[in-house]
């Protein structure tokens, strides 16, 4: 019998995997210009399957196909971080609201004992890794089947955004502060207030975010 064949990524999906986590961790910037030949250089790909990957990062929302056919990262404007956290709040406070029984499975002292831990380490690419998951988790609690694939259409817009929101001067330590609230009134079964708190968390992302750009703005 032969032995069973391990899947292997081919080159372009390596360089799709490599790209993405780029963008998403924000080693690539905004609007930051992708150059293939020094990408190439640098992930030790050639310029084929570089393509065939930004082309596909196109088509999810990460990447801007230039008229001159070159790649630039995304670049999100006001109105775009108004959108998306619009929705990510609608469909967040919505899967509370829907989650039934599901409220109790939730991990509440696993995530608290990891946001205690960060509130005293302040590392913002580990915050980054757990607010994601602890976001992701809200959604997943709904009993709407279809609430996921709806998230799924802001997720990677909604990662670029937890980037800057995470290195605004202050952020971590109150955000760490509003995760536990929201933990807090979740372990209590208390749906309505874990809505407010998640609510009140969001819009305090999106406040902050948009005052970050204004700033930015004024100063460049």
């Amino acid at each position: 019998m032969l032995a069973e064949r391990k899947y292997r990524p081919n080159l372009s999906e390596i360089a799709y995997d490599e790209l993405k986590e780029m963008i998403l961790s924000g080693e690539l910037r905004q609007g930051e210009r992708i150059v293939l030949e020094k990408m190439s250089e640098k992930l030790n790909l050639s310029i084929t399957p570089l393509r065939e990957a930004l082309n596909k990062l196109a088509q999810e929302d990460l990447i801007q196909v230039t008229p001159r056919s070159s790649y630039e990262v995304i670049s999100l404007s006001p109105d775009d971080v108004n959108d998306i956290l619009e929705l990510r709040e609608m469909l967040e406070t919505f899967a509370l609201r829907t989650a039934g029984d599901h409220l109790g499975e939730f991990p509440v002292a696993s995530f608290r004992e990891l946001f205690e831990r960060l509130g005293t380490t302040h590392n913002q690419n580990k915050f980054v890794e757990a607010d994601v998951k602890f976001h992701e988790s809200i959604i997943t609690l709904s009993k709407n089947k279809k609430l996921w694939r709806l998230f799924t259409y802001i997720r990677n817009s909604e990662r670029l955004l937890m980037v800057p929101s995470a290195k605004i001067e202050g952020r971590l330590e109150t955000a760490v502060k509003e995760h536990l609230a929201i933990l807090d009134a979740i372990e209590k079964k208390n749906r309505a207030l874990a809505e407010r708190r998640l609510s009140t968390h969001i819009q305090r992302v999106k406040s902050l975010l948009l005052e970050s750009m204004k700033a930015n703005k004024t100063t460049s």
